[in-house]
């Protein structure tokens, strides 16, 4: 009897704490939460100055303005003389979060609110936050988590060469300024002198030279260094012409499903690629002798964390516990290129 009794004590303050709201789940953002008919926000611009566009997961341009609601797989781009202020879809009814794009910037934003079908349709409380991810192209932007919702809210902030993912438990406010640049400069080189190519194609090589090797075998590894480019996405299909060949253009929507490739997973968009490639290639659109490819960037990401934390690793490298470091408030690290990320130095404030 007095077990029964504490477990209907137990399921009584559980109700009581879910109904209450609070920290469980995402407030009210303020519109009619409806699985059949929403599909998530991720931010609301606040304001902006220049010429600010804004791209739909589909590369659509779409008009916004001040309290525009900005859709997950959105790009936004900013002149050399705009900024755009946006509200993060926090989970709070305030929408006290901001994400502040400066001027010659280019960023892809996903996640956010999403109307979850977990609750009665009667409940307004139904949408659940979900991780925002921020992929930085080029530029620089500040980030401002409000107080009280870093402890159960997740933020990854993505560029060319870096991933930096804010570290939770602390109901602090977390402010976060990322910057990238040296991306301008690029080489164009032969798919065999990219440095991930070659690391790809050594088993081949086998410690000669491309020079070294028989006409036929100078073939083969030809062949398997482009299609190593097209797999690895270093090969732009699109600026190529490659989607103007109907044969092409209908094989890459049937391995997509109709979705876009910024929508597939990794090893996804690695396939598709592949096979894009592997077309290309019998059809004799490429030549591997003469293909061209841009070389190793000397990509530059900084990250300044004035409160909160963040953990930052190089992407090239891939994830690895000794080379990913924790950056406090008041301090920064570069990834610069393939390097290891530099150790978090003290900011100059």
């Amino acid at each position: 009897m007095q077990a029964n009794l504490q477990i209907i004590g137990l399921i009584t303050v559980w109700l009581l704490f879910a109904a209450a709201g609070g920290e469980v789940r995402a407030q009210d953002p303020g519109d009619m939460c409806d699985p059949d008919v929403s599909i998530g926000h991720t931010a609301r611009l606040i304001s902006m100055s220049g010429t600010v566009t804004v791209n739909d997961y589909t590369g659509k341009q779409v008009h916004v303005g001040n309290g525009s609601v900005i859709q997950p797989g959105s790009k936004i781009v900013t002149g050399a003389d705009a900024q755009a202020v946006l509200s993060l879809e926090d989970g709070t009814a305030n929408r006290l979060s901001r994400f502040r794009v400066d001027p010659g910037t280019q960023v892809i934003i996903t996640g956010g609110l999403f109307c979850s079908d977990l609750r009665p349709k009667a409940d307004e409380g139904r949408w659940s936050v979900r991780e925002i991810g921020i992929e930085l192209l080029h530029g620089e932007l500040r980030i401002e988590l409000a107080e009280g919702v870093s402890h159960a809210f997740n933020l990854e902030v993505n560029t060319p060469n870096s991933v930096a993912r804010m570290v939770r438990g602390s109901r602090d406010k977390m402010i976060a300024e990322v910057r990238v640049s040296g991306l301008d400069d690029r080489p164009l080189v032969s798919p065999i002198d990219h440095p991930k190519i070659r690391i790809h194609i050594m088993g081949l090589l086998m410690g000669r030279t491309i020079d070294d090797l028989t006409p036929r075998d100078r073939e083969g590894v030809m062949m398997q260094a482009a299609m190593a480019a097209f797999s690895m996405g270093l090969v732009d299909v699109e600026a190529e012409g490659f989607l103007e060949n109907p044969q092409i253009q209908s094989t890459m929507e049937m391995m997509t499903r109709g979705l876009k490739l910024s929508d597939l997973s990794e090893n996804e968009r690695g396939m598709v690629m592949q096979g894009v490639g592997s077309m290309a290639l019998q059809q004799g659109l490429v030549n591997p002798e003469t293909l061209k490819v841009y070389g190793q960037t000397d990509e530059q990401t900084r990250i300044a964390v004035h409160a909160g934390r963040m953990r930052v690793h190089n992407k090239h490298r891939g994830y690895k516990r000794d080379e990913a470091f924790e950056i406090n408030s008041g301090m920064f690290s570069e990834v610069n290129g393939y390097d290891v990320p530099t150790r978090p130095g003290l900011m100059q404030e």
